[in-house]
């Protein structure tokens, strides 16, 4: 959805470091195992949130960026599954830039201006965290 639908958010950054908050007890509580299963299938589910605004673009190119950026998100979740941890916060990490470049409109489907600060804040916030848990 776009602003234009009515849909809003007031203080997006502020929210989106208030899911962070939330998020981190989840974090905390479980194995690490279960926290790195946790984080991929995040990592997945917000790079294809993109396929939405891809396919409410109705344009076959722009589409197929989104849906393309939601596989890489998606590999990168496998990875900090099957190969290393650290592909989670570096595949949130690029998610926030992903944001960034929908922000500048450099690409991709039109996303509300809300969404992309509150992304790049819970983004950026979850990677430094899980590099802090999952380091120590």
């Amino acid at each position: 959805m776009t602003e234009e639908s009515g849909l809003r958010m007031p203080a997006p950054a502020a929210t989106g470091g208030l899911l962070f908050a939330m998020s981190v007890p989840v974090h905390l509580l479980v194995s690490k195992d279960v926290s790195v299963a946790i984080a991929a299938v995040t990592l997945a589910l917000i790079g294809g949130a993109y396929i939405g605004f891809g396919a409410r673009a109705a344009d076959a190119r722009v589409f197929w960026i989104e849906f393309t950026g939601a596989v890489l998100f998606g590999l990168a979740a496998l990875a900090g599954l099957v190969w290393h941890w650290i592909a989670l916060p570096l595949g949130l990490a690029l998610h926030a830039v992903w944001d960034m470049a929908h922000h500048r409109r450099t690409f991709g489907a039109p996303v509300p201006a809300w969404y992309i600060s509150f992304c790049v804040v819970v983004d950026l916030a979850v990677a430094a965290f899980l590099v802090l848990l999952y380091a120590s």
